[in-house]
Parts: structure tokens; sequence; C-alpha cells
């Protein structure tokens, strides 16, 4: 798999469609509503790096799907393998970014109906990342 760095907007936006695609689809309302979120993942990315940044957030979101689609197999199902725990855990490593990721990835499956196969996964890192 291509390289993501950790705490970027592109590692948020492989969490929010790892947990929309749970389901085994991703749908349009779940893209539409990832992509309404934008301005939310503009200011993560100014408070957390200083800087603002203005890319085509739908070639983002294309490029991620195509490094998920072929994980989808390694990162769906009931139980949380040790390979998406390892993987994730390494991606989202700031608790902003976190707070965010699962803030937005619950929206963003939300739209279509959220699953519960989503709401397993999205439940399952909730509570690894709570701070306490």
């Amino acid at each position: 798999m291509q390289k993501i760095e950790p705490n970027s907007i592109e590692a948020v936006i492989f969490f929010i469609l790892y947990i929309c695609l749970q389901d085994g689809k991703i749908s349009d309302k779940e893209v539409k509503e990832l992509i309404a979120t934008v301005p939310i993942l503009q200011k993560m990315y100014l408070d957390i790096f200083g800087e603002y940044i203005h890319v085509e957030f739908e070639e983002i979101i294309d490029l991620t799907f195509g490094l998920l689609l072929p994980e989808q197999k390694a990162f769906s199902g009931e139980k949380i393998s040790d390979k998406e725990k390892d993987f994730f855990c390494s991606l989202l490593t700031d608790h902003t970014t976190q707070d965010i990721a699962l803030l937005a990835s619950r929206t963003a499956a939300s739209a279509d109906g959220f699953h519960r196969f989503e709401h397993k996964k999205y439940q399952y890192w909730f509570n690894m990342w709570a701070i306490v």
C-alpha cells in the first residue's frame, strides 16, 4: 500500500472511507456528506499544521479510495484484525485528528443509514481513542 502520512488529511479521509465501506459499499450520499465536511478538514489541517491547504478533495477521495479498495477484505469483517489495529493506530496518532476522523466518519456513514457493521467499527475506534 502506498504510504499515507500519519494524521494527514489523507489519513482522515482513509479512515472515513474505511468506516463507510463496512457495509460493503460507499454510497453517493456518503460521498456527498464527506465532501460537505471539507471545511472541517481544512480547519483541522490549519489548526494542526498551521497552514491553510486548498486541495481538490474529490481527487484525494478518489486516490484514497483506490488505496483502500485492495485492503477492503483485510479491513472488513465482524472482528477487528491485528492488521487493522496496527494500521489505524499508526495512521491516526493525534487525539485531535482522531476526534475529527471519528466525527466525520460517523456523519458520512450515517448519510445513508448507520449500518450495524459501520457502527460496530466506529464504536470500537471511539472506545479505543476515548480520552478518559
